[in-house]
């Protein structure tokens, strides 16, 4: 049986917060064009390594890479003058080990450059996988609500 280390977990939560604080923060570019920049240092990086579902308009976007992701929503929020998220006060972190998983809910939205008002509320779970020493994420999946 595995001892678990309550400082070693201790520590990956505080990692994982701020992982998922700067995930926050790239979509959040408020008004400045979004790039998914910084993405590349939250996300597993190789082919296939991470698995993404959103459900976006009528359909469910299925996402298998940062490059994918990237090529998806960008222009996407090229739509936007303005676009902010925040967590509501309901992350939730659980860690085993190299894998953790954290559940959420976040509020915003933005303004268009039509000048239509958005607001938006996702419901959202991530799983993170310790890889080269560095927590990764490796599945998004969001659910509008």
């Amino acid at each position: 049986m595995k001892t678990i280390d309550k400082n070693t977990v201790a520590q990956d939560e505080i990692q994982i917060r701020q992982l998922t604080k700067k995930w926050v923060d790239v979509w959040s570019p408020k008004d400045k064009p979004f790039t998914g920049e910084g993405f590349e240092k939250i996300f597993a990086t190789g082919e296939n390594e991470i698995l993404v579902f959103d459900n976006f308009g009528d359909s469910v976007v299925v996402l298998r890479s940062l490059q994918e992701y990237l090529n998806t929503w960008v222009p996407v929020m090229q739509n936007f003058s303005y676009w902010e998220i925040e967590i509501e006060d309901n992350l939730e972190i659980s860690v085993d080990g190299d894998l953790a998983v954290t559940t959420f809910s976040w509020v915003g939205g933005g303004k268009s450059k039509d000048g239509e008002d958005v607001k938006v509320r996702q419901y959202g779970t991530h799983t993170w996988k310790r890889l080269n020493h560095e927590w990764r994420l490796v599945h998004e999946h969001l659910t509008v609500g």
